[in-house]
Parts: structure tokens; sequence; C-alpha cells
């Protein structure tokens, strides 16, 4: 599991959201928080298609959780920020190794993998804010 900025900006985001009572603008977020207003309607987007965030438009319009923050797990937005969490490629789904029959640190990766994701799982976005 690598995290880029993909997954500083849109938890910044997110977090902007799940503390506003209504819609806020990308350009709004973008200015409290410094960050590229372009890179950010394009993490919006990817939250839009996750089922995480709903957009409205119009002069009122803007973005906000489509769910609860006490719904949302950090995971949730993570996953569709970035894709696959796993923390190598050969747990990956679309993955296959050679070297999987006889691999002695797969189990390893996948217990690994395994606490990240309950860990990830447990917290939710009220529990940040």
């Amino acid at each position: 599991m690598f995290l880029t900025r993909r997954s500083d900006y849109g938890l910044q985001a997110v977090f902007a959201l799940a503390k506003s009572s209504g819609f806020v603008s990308a350009k709004q977020i973008a200015q409290e928080h410094r960050l590229p207003v372009a890179f950010v309607k394009k993490l919006l987007q990817k939250l839009c298609r996750a089922g995480l965030v709903k957009a409205s438009v119009g002069k009122q319009g803007g973005y906000m959780l489509a769910r609860a923050p006490e719904e949302i797990s950090i995971r949730e937005v993570l996953q569709a920020l970035e894709g696959d969490l796993a923390p190598v490629s050969c747990l990956s789904p679309d993955h296959s190794c050679h070297l999987a029959d006889g691999c002695t640190t797969q189990r390893i990766w996948a217990r690994i993998d395994e606490k990240i994701q309950e860990a990830l799982d447990s917290i939710s976005l009220k529990d940040i804010l």
C-alpha cells in the first residue's frame, strides 16, 4: 500500500465535508486547505463515483457526504482514492505470482494486510473529527 497525495488531499477534503452541514464547493475546500482546485475537483469526483460523496450543481451547489460521518470508514475513502490497498502486489486481486505455491512470506503479508484493513475499517470519519 503506497499512499499518495491523493489520499492526503482527499482525506482533507472529506474531513471538510464531514464538518459541514451543507454543500461545500471544491474551490472553498481548496482555498481553506491550500490545495490545487483542479486536483480537489478530481478527488471529489472519484469520491462521488465511489458513492461516498454527492454533488449538486447550481449556485448553492457543491459537494457533501453521501452518508453520515460515522458510516464512512477511512478504508472506504482510501480505497476510493487509491484503489487496491494491499501492502504488496502479490495480495492484489488481479496479480498472479509464479512463486505463490512456495512463497514463505505471502502468509505474513496477508496477516499484515488483514490487520491494516481491520484498523482502517474500525476508524470512521466521525472518530477523527
